[in-house]
């Protein structure tokens, strides 16, 4: 009997230090703006989403979408902005902020709002093999409506 205890013992020992050693894949959260947000036409607006429990996310992918394209409107991945794989009419419009991707929180930054940015958001992280997403609307105010205009000759 005291010998199987000793080797219980032993077996829960060595279980508990590969534990602390293994690193483990900490699953997460994305928690996004909720909306809608209110973009002003021609303006800019930020889109912020985080990582719940907080961890960094400087090693992540971080991606946004937007349901009109299949591409990515902006790309983080391996700690560089991958410009050349996002969608064309993004690429001077967009910044990602990650003044505090360390505590896994980042703001994608929109300039030049049309029209056509009105949509759904999609905030994507991937550790690994893990991955999770929130969406974010945007509403763009202040937009003419072309049934509106009245030419008066």
């Amino acid at each position: 009997m005291e010998t199987t205890r000793v080797l219980f013992c032993r077996h829960f020992v060595v279980l508990y230090l590969l534990q602390m050693v293994t690193p483990s894949l900490e699953q997460f959260m994305v928690k996004g703006l909720k909306g809608p947000i209110l973009a002003p036409f021609d303006g800019e607006v930020e889109l912020s989403c985080q990582l719940s429990p907080q961890q960094s996310a400087q090693h992540m992918e971080i991606c946004w979408f937007c349901d009109h394209y299949t591409q990515p409107i902006y790309l983080y991945k391996e700690g560089k902005d991958l410009y050349g794989e996002t969608t064309s009419r993004y690429v001077e419009r967009t910044e990602l902020l990650k003044d505090a991707i360390g505590e896994g929180k980042v703001t994608l930054r929109i300039f030049n709002v049309s029209v056509d940015d009105d949509g759904q958001y999609h905030c994507f992280f991937r550790d690994g093999d893990f991955s999770e997403e929130d969406i974010t609307e945007v509403k763009v105010t202040g937009k003419v409506d072309p049934s509106e205009v009245c030419l008066h000759l």
